[in-house]
């Protein structure tokens, strides 16, 4: 067995025995539930116990005195003291979010106005939450309707005055970027960008914003201050899952995390060469220039690749960049001093020369799955361990953890968050190269084809399917050969990502119980108003008579358990026909059919696939408007 398999992780509640609570929470003290005797405050209600906090994302105070922690699964944010290295308190964001069908608001990022203000991404409740600061507690100043699944934040100061900040949010399901004053809270821009965006920056010269988008794998540059557009990079051809990106001192350079879509069939030796999905750090010259500028390192070492490669930062001093890999449980530390960026392809693995002197790469081992991290100086990084419910603090110079501060959960994993860590453990795949998630996102997609052999042939590359609601939805597959779901979890484990680790029953048991947990993200509140429900309604009769979608497309999930033939069938197919895929989530897909040719819903309803192709009728331009708005809505 692999010697990393060892994890830290912790078990996983069903969000849905927690929606009774809508009330603040607050609790102090280095470990949660410590006693007033001990100097705190009073433990943690017994309801939150068992609720994995799930640590995404972590901010450092101006004052460089206070960490804020983004809880993921548990709709909180912690407040840890620097100096102390222990959590002060923690308070809950559910009782917070108003005028919303949710009370799982599922914050996901955090950055910190100035010493006395936070700004919080809540992804599930499409708003943008200000917090002030206080020694104890959270008071929630302003609630922000922002769009569809806010994601990632930046700040940006005016030029022109040092107290009106932009707060940037990327709208992950709208394809943009919004600019929100503070402190009015007003939104007053909007910025289109690439599929996806998910994480951004904003320079230190307050000059140059940039978003990171995953589906494709593309880089914006804008004005900060202007919103003016300055450049789109391609990180790399076939990327996908960009990580934190992390700008330059100068502000002349960004980096940025990735993995690469190798573009070979899937099997044991092209995953050993590295053929499959490579992880890569891109540097890219700030605000534009020559391509040649563009540099790429392989981070993978051959034989021991560092998957699902995340976030990354450098130390205040220069010295060390520090990379976290979730799918290998580690910390990449890369030495400045004698950084060599390839001078034109990177090829498939990291450079010799990096794996011959001993100080120029080091991995620490860290367990679960480290996301997001912070250098507090020169020598001392804090990582937000999404699986294992902690902060853990890495000395550079020692290269080891120094301390772990727990940030609560249950002590034992339930059988859903254990399937979470196998879905996030790129040690279940040959040599370490990726993971379930880095192909099914967060348990969606990455929007790339991959050519495995799953179904019976090479050289018929498949778009990968989401996994939202996959547990309803067989039979399985693209082509619907497979009838069991739990089998081809295991097909998918041995012969895909070819585990060398025992997959026993339990392994499959628990990643069911975690796919189980995968739910479509609730419709946007936009698409409720009188003039689009009223296209939807249109679209409807459309769907169900003239289009003759409801022929294939029935029931909850709009599937159903046979397989078709559409007229997109080819000679290699080994399968004939393919099922139908379920239509729920359409809106958070940016590509679509089988092998992935259509970009968009219009692509899909205009070309080989278009209604008259299969069992419909030809539609008008108005019919095709009204039926993808309430294709939009499933």
């Amino acid at each position: 067995m692999n010697a990393r398999l060892g994890r830290f992780v912790s078990s996983m509640c069903s969000i849905g025995v927690c929606t009774v609570v809508a009330t603040l929470f607050v609790v102090t003290g280095e470990n949660v539930g410590q006693s007033e005797s001990s100097g705190a405050a009073s433990p943690m209600p017994d309801v939150f116990a068992d609720i994995d906090r799930s640590p995404n994302a972590l901010a450092i105070s101006p004052g460089h005195d206070r960490m804020a922690v983004v809880n993921h699964t548990s709709d909180s944010i912690s407040i840890v003291s620097i100096a102390d290295e222990r959590l002060e308190f923690e308070v809950s964001l559910r009782g917070d979010v108003q005028n919303s069908r949710t009370l799982t608001p599922a914050p996901w990022d955090v950055l910190w106005i100035d010493n006395e203000h936070l700004a919080v991404s809540l992804m599930q409740s499409d708003q943008l939450a200000i917090y002030k600061v206080s020694d104890d507690t959270l008071s929630l100043e302003q609630l922000i309707d922002v769009g569809d699944e806010p994601r990632g934040l930046a700040l940006a100061t005016s030029h022109d005055d040092a107290v009106e900040k932009t707060i940037f949010v990327c709208l992950a399901e709208e394809d943009a970027v919004v600019a929100v004053t503070w402190p009015e809270g007003e939104l007053n821009d909007r910025i289109s960008v690439g599929g996806h965006p998910r994480t951004i920056a904003v320079s230190p010269d307050q000059q140059w914003l940039v978003t990171c988008c995953s589906t494709p794998g593309e880089v914006f540059v804008h004005d900060a201050q202007t919103r003016a557009f300055k450049q789109k990079r391609y990180v790399f051809d076939r990327a996908f899952n960009l990580g934190r990106p992390f700008i330059a001192a100068d502000s002349s350079q960004v980096f940025v995390t990735g993995a690469i879509n190798r573009a070979f069939p899937i099997h044991p030796d092209n995953i050993e060469r590295g053929w499959a999905i490579d992880n890569r750090l891109t540097r890219i010259p700030l605000p534009e220039g020559p391509y040649w500028e563009q540099k790429q390192l392989g981070l993978d070492p051959r034989g021991n690749a560092a998957g699902d490669a995340n976030a990354i930062a450098v130390s205040p001093d220069g010295r060390w960049w520090a990379v976290t890999c979730g799918g290998s449980h580690e910390l990449l530390l890369l030495n400045d001093e004698a950084m060599i960026w390839p001078s034109a392809d990177p090829g498939d693995f990291l450079p010799p020369l990096f794996q011959y002197k001993p100080d120029m790469l080091r991995r620490i081992e860290l367990g679960g799955r480290p996301c997001d991290l912070v250098f507090v100086n020169d020598h001392t990084i804090w990582i937000a361990n999404y699986l294992s419910n902690s902060i853990q603090i890495v000395d550079v110079n020692a290269s080891l953890v120094t301390k772990t501060i727990s940030l609560g959960g249950p002590e034992t994993p339930s059988l859903a968050r254990r399937g979470e860590a196998i879905f996030y453990d790129a040690d279940r795949t040959l040599n370490g190269w990726f993971s379930c998630h880095t192909c099914h996102t967060d348990g969606h997609t990455n929007g790339q084809t991959f050519d495995t052999v799953n179904d019976g042939t090479l050289d018929t590359f498949k778009l990968v399917p989401s996994l939202r609601g996959v547990t309803q939805t067989g039979p399985w597959t693209w082509h619907g050969w497979q009838q069991n779901l739990t089998a081809s979890i295991r097909k998918s484990l041995t012969d895909t990502m070819n585990s060398e680790i025992e997959i026993t029953d339990d392994d499959l048991n628990a990643v069911y119980a975690f796919l189980e947990t995968l739910h479509q993200p609730e419709i946007h509140k936009s698409m409720t108003n009188a003039d689009v429900a009223a296209s939807v309604s249109r679209g409807e009769l459309i769907f169900l008579g003239k289009g003759g979608c409801a022929t294939c497309h029935q029931g909850t999930y709009y599937t159903k358990p046979e397989v078709m033939t559409v007229g997109l069938e080819t000679t290699r197919d080994y399968f004939k026909g393919f099922n139908p895929p379920s239509l729920r989530g359409l809106r958070h897909r940016r590509r679509f059919l089988h092998d992935g040719r259509a970009e968009s819903l219009e692509q899909v309803l205009t070309g080989g696939h278009r209604p008259e192709n299969v069992s419909g009728e030809a539609l008008t331009d108005a019919e095709l408007h009204d039926l993808i708005s309430f294709l939009r809505t499933l």
